[in-house]
C-alpha cells in the first residue's frame, strides 16, 4: 500500500539552466525560473538537509534555500462587518 512521504521544497540558483538536468538526481523538479534562474525542487523531508549540504557544494550552484510554506498558518477565517470571524 501506498505510505505517505513528507516532501520538502528547496530553491536552488544556478549560474545557467544547463544544469537542470543534473538536478534530476537529488529530487523532483517541480518549476523552472528561466528569468531568475532557479529550480524548485522536491525531496524527502528527511533528506532535506543532506542533499542542501550536498548541493551548496556544487560549482554551478548559487545558493540554496528551503521553503517556509510548512511553517505557514493555512487555517484562514473570515471576518464580517462586524469586526466577529465566522467558520
Amino acid at each position: 500500500m501506498y505510505k505517505k512521504v513528507e516532501r520538502q521544497a528547496l530553491y536552488v540558483w544556478v549560474y545557467s539552466l544547463k544544469w537542470r538536468k543534473k538536478l534530476q538526481r537529488y529530487g523532483t523538479i517541480y518549476y523552472t525560473s528561466p528569468k531568475m534562474k532557479y529550480v524548485m525542487l522536491y525531496v524527502n523531508a528527511n533528506k532535506a538537509a543532506e542533499v542542501k549540504k550536498e548541493l551548496t557544494a556544487k560549482n554551478y550552484v548559487k545558493r540554496v534555500s528551503l521553503a517556509h510554506r510548512k511553517e505557514l498558518d493555512e487555517h484562514f477565517v473570515m471576518k464580517n462587518k462586524d469586526g466577529e470571524e465566522e467558520a
